[in-house]
């Protein structure tokens, strides 16, 4: 918003240097600004970022504030059930273990209770901050998709990975799910990489969309692979089912990752694994959660582009903004060469 206002008033002065415009600062009352989504499933402090399943608490601030805006660690954040009984509690502190380095960043909460989310019920989330009003939200827990299959085949001209050597293998990932007829749902789908015991590897590699391929299909609406690494969801790509309601349907993509199989330990000594798995995790995400992203990506596209319509977020924390979210997971390991 900062950046557009800076661009059309640069544009002003460019084109007439005898006019002077002032942009009245619309009214502005400071309130909570969250994100989280509740899973179905415990978190693990050991994986990789999971989209949003750690509580971010903000504030907002003005339009034209210069300000760096920073998470706030002195927020009360509790989950209650439908008969108002409080079934979580977040204590401040970023939980995820790989990402250690973010511990002392402010805003980020801890569950303390171990909540997973169940199917059909409701959960009011609510926050508050010393000099704000309180906020909440209140959804009800989707059901988990139904993944039929999944396969992984190497495309031409890349090659099998092998410990210690560096390379990039590229593919062909297929997952067909079948969409359940009686309710209105909403996917994102995620792909990592798992040893041969079937733990997260310590070489981190992302498998992501393969976009220099030019034999990739792409076109408005399509169902792709989101990354896992996005915390704040610039990268998602959510699919509705609309088109697919109660049919089978699947995710087709040319995918790619790099990896050199090799690791240091505490110790200081390499030590080499053999990737064993590619896990691909479906997530039945709240039609709330889905428009939050939408428009978040909607947002984006538009930024420094001072003739793109208006692009705001949704949101359903009141009366605050941002995101109280739901996803139910379903996961399928595809086995490695």
């Amino acid at each position: 918003m900062k950046k557009l206002a800076s661009a059309f008033l640069l544009t002003l002065g460019l084109t007439s240097c005898e006019t002077t415009v002032t942009l009245p600062e619309p009214a502005h009352t400071p309130r909570i600004a969250l994100l989280y989504t509740l899973s179905d499933q415990p978190l693990d402090t050991s994986s990789t970022v999971m989209v949003g399943r750690q509580p971010f608490v903000s504030y907002s601030q003005r339009v034209f504030d210069t300000k760096q805006l920073t998470g706030r660690a002195d927020a009360t954040v509790e989950i209650l059930d439908a008969a108002g009984t409080i079934v979580e509690r977040f204590r401040p502190g970023y939980p995820l273990k790989r990402y250690a380095y973010l511990n002392n960043t402010p805003g980020y909460y801890t569950p303390t209770l171990g909540l997973v989310g169940k199917t059909g019920e409701a959960y009011t989330l609510r926050a508050s901050l010393p000099g704000f009003e309180t906020v909440e939200s209140t959804l009800t827990m989707p059901s988990k998709p139904l993944i039929d299959n999944a396969k992984f085949v190497l495309r031409s001209g890349s090659i099998q990975p092998s410990p210690g050597v560096n390379n990039e293998v590229k593919g062909r990932l297929t997952v067909t799910l079948t969409d359940n007829a009686a309710t209105a749902d909403h996917y994102l789908a995620f792909a990592r990489l798992l040893n041969e015991q079937g733990k997260l590897l310590q070489s981190y590699s992302e498998v992501s969309t393969d976009y220099d391929d030019q034999s990739t299909e792409f076109e408005v609406g399509r169902f792709e692979l989101s990354s896992e690494k996005d915390t704040y969801g610039s990268s998602l790509n959510p699919y509705a089912d609309t088109n697919v309601n109660g049919k089978q349907f699947s995710l087709n993509a040319n995918i790619r990752y790099y990896l050199s199989g090799c690791y240091n330990t505490p110790t200081g000594t390499s030590r080499c694994e053999q990737v064993g798995y590619i896990e691909v995790r479906v997530s039945n995400i709240t039609a709330d959660a889905y428009k939050f992203y939408q428009s978040k990506n909607s947002y984006n596209n538009s930024q420094d582009n001072p003739f793109a319509e208006p692009a705001p977020l949704t949101s359903n924390i009141k009366p605050g903004y941002g995101l109280f979210g739901a996803a139910a997971d379903a996961t399928y390991r595809i086995k490695l060469f």
